[in-house]
């Protein structure tokens, strides 16, 4: 991400230097589209990002000073270009709402619930301080409704029996001097083994809630569960009563935290891990996880969480665009990533999931993002961005669009001293290299995808995943060079792990693509790739060769696919592989 800031900032510059005008901030501000990275929050997000009443954005946490934990808060100016870090002082409350209909701010705390009210927000002090009776783990910040006026807040319930956490609201109606709790129906027939898994998952039936509210006044909920798929509630009363949560299929996220959130032009945003994990791994080549971690109280190993996703919809979440990828996980490829970041005063899950959002002034969207420190991020995006209809992906800039990471074999489960909870160490399933014949005089690089049989690895199965805007209709072309044994090609509407070996059960489609059809081994050859959901076709060409397939709809999602997946056609090792050059989409 860094790199697109870096282009961002030249492209400001020589535009500046052109028309002879200063460079501003305004100016660097009108020029963010794609997401750009601006800031690191001191604490993953969740519910510490708030605007003051000056309009500044905040985002409380804290950090390791001098021996010891202090509250900290990182605060910007101007709109999150620029961000310094000042200590958090006592007394100060947090982060807090403002509430649209009278003059007073109010939070409610995480933890053993408090509402805290006063009268000029973040940074002064409480000044009326309410004990509440909900049970609950760690509360969004209460969400003030347009359509009556009530405090309603999502909450994921301790108190339930027989599941791990429920989903539930508190609502108030009296300016947060009391609350009413109400559980959320739990999801049905959510599963706790998929197809291909040698263990059970952990078990949630929704949790984690998050909640907007709908032109019309009805409230849509969406909800972590262990299913693959996120499950949505309805309540037309306000929050007094709620639908059955049901899985929408096109929505992956198992055991990952949802976010919806309602822009002020009437739009709706869903910013989830449009993810699934890899099937889990038969216990015995996992002896040190314990007998909860083997019947699913706890995952072996979370490998869903490093790619965030973001939709809109113009029509309170009856259709949607986009499906893009916002980021993905800045230590995805890295060898130690189950230590790195680790210290006494920080979360140590490593992923870029939990999420809480701020629409800035002139429409675009601040993100707190993500877990841990070497993961969690603060970005910036327009949303027209998810409007978009095309992509290219040429590998200049690297590999930071791409997902090719593959997994070491590394101590799974919980917690273990200073080791990431429920994650495996990596390393890179492709690299830059020099394509083969070239000059001394030519400076091109490509991606080369091989095998390799490396003992040390969960899989050697290399792939790369590569995201585009949603399309029912459209068409992919891949510049490619096979050395060796060839790749696969499936369509899919999420991120699956390069290394996942059961793809075509969870795919539109899924073909190989070797020598013969591209016109043999050691030449330059387009692959092209078109569909169209409604037909339930598909066809693959490359020169003359054609050939026709069928995809499967019926599973997935109805705004057509997102994700081009390839994937080594070797079955031990293939170290000549293959080369791309370039990858490119069009919505048709």
């Amino acid at each position: 991400m860094s790199i697109m800031l870096n282009l961002c900032c030249l492209a400001v510059a020589a535009e500046a230097a052109d028309d002879n005008v200063p460079l501003t901030n305004d100016l660097f501000w009108n020029d963010i589209f794609a997401p750009i990275v601006v800031a690191v929050p001191p604490r993953y997000a969740v519910r510490d990002l708030c605007e003051t009443a000056d309009g500044k954005i905040r985002h409380y946490g804290t950090q390791w000073l001098g021996g010891k934990k202090r509250g900290v808060y990182i605060e910007s100016d101007d709109n999150g270009l620029n961000w310094k870090k000042c200590l958090w002082m006592p007394g100060d409350p947090g982060a807090m709402v403002k509430c649209p209909w009278a003059d007073y701010w109010l939070t409610l705390t995480s933890g053993k619930v408090v509402c805290l009210k006063n009268t000029a927000g973040p940074g002064s002090p409480v000044t009326e301080r309410i004990p509440t009776q909900i049970t609950d783990s760690s509360p969004r910040q209460p969400l003030p409704l347009k359509h009556r006026k009530r405090w309603i807040s999502p909450i994921s319930d301790v108190s339930c029996k027989g599941t791990c956490y429920q989903a539930a609201v508190c609502f108030s109606d009296d300016d947060g001097k009391t609350w009413t709790h109400v559980s959320v129906p739990q999801t049905p027939d959510v599963t706790r083994q998929f197809a291909c898994d040698k263990r059970p998952h952990w078990f949630n039936n929704g949790c984690e809630p998050s909640i907007a509210e709908l032109s019309d006044g009805t409230l849509l909920m969406a909800l972590r569960t262990s299913g693959e798929h996120a499950a949505f509630s309805r309540s037309t009363d306000g929050g007094a009563t709620w639908s059955v949560p049901q899985p929408l299929p096109g929505f992956w996220q198992a055991n990952t935290m949802p976010l919806l959130f309602k822009l002020k032009d009437g739009r709706l945003l869903f910013i989830w891990n449009n993810t699934a994990m890899l099937p889990t791994r038969d216990p015995a080549e996992t002896p040190e996880l314990s007998p909860t971690e083997l019947d699913g109280t706890w995952e072996a190993v979370f490998t869903n969480r490093d790619a965030l996703h973001a939709a809109i919809s113009e029509d309170d979440g009856k259709t949607w665009k986009g499906f893009r990828e916002i980021i993905l996980n800045s230590i995805r490829n890295d060898a130690d990533y189950r230590e790195l970041g680790n210290t006494p005063d920080q979360e140590i899950d490593k992923s870029v999931h939990q999420t809480q959002a701020l629409e800035l002034p002139n429409g675009k969207i601040l993100l707190a993002l993500g877990q841990n420190t070497a993961a969690r991020r603060i970005v910036i995006f327009d949303p027209a961005w998810l409007y978009e209809t095309s992509r290219t992906e040429d590998f200049h800039h690297g590999l930071y669009a791409i997902s090719h990471h593959l997994f070491v074999k590394s101590l799974s489960g919980g917690t273990r001293g200073w080791a990431g909870h429920c994650a495996w160490n990596r390393v890179p399933g492709a690299v830059m290299a020099r394509e083969p014949e070239t000059e001394r005089s030519t400076k091109r690089e490509a991606l080369w995808l091989c095998r390799i049989n490396d003992p040390r690895l969960v899989s050697t199965r290399s792939g790369i995943v590569w995201n585009f805007p949603a399309a029912a209709k459209g068409v992919v072309e891949i510049d490619c060079r096979i050395e060796g044994d060839g790749f696969q090609i499936a369509l899919q509407d999420h991120w699956s792990n390069p290394c996942d070996e059961y793809l075509a059960p969870r795919s539109y489609l899924a073909t190989p693509v070797k020598a013969d059809f591209i016109g043999g081994n050691g030449r330059w050859a387009t692959v092209r790739l078109e569909w169209d959901c409604a037909a339930k076709r598909a066809v693959v060409t490359c020169g003359d060769a054609v050939r026709e397939l069928a995809m499967d709809t019926a599973a997935f999602s109805a705004f057509g696919p997102s994700y081009l997946h390839i994937q080594t056609l070797a079955e031990v090792q293939d170290l000549k592989g293959t080369y791309f050059r370039e990858l490119r989409f069009n919505a048709k």
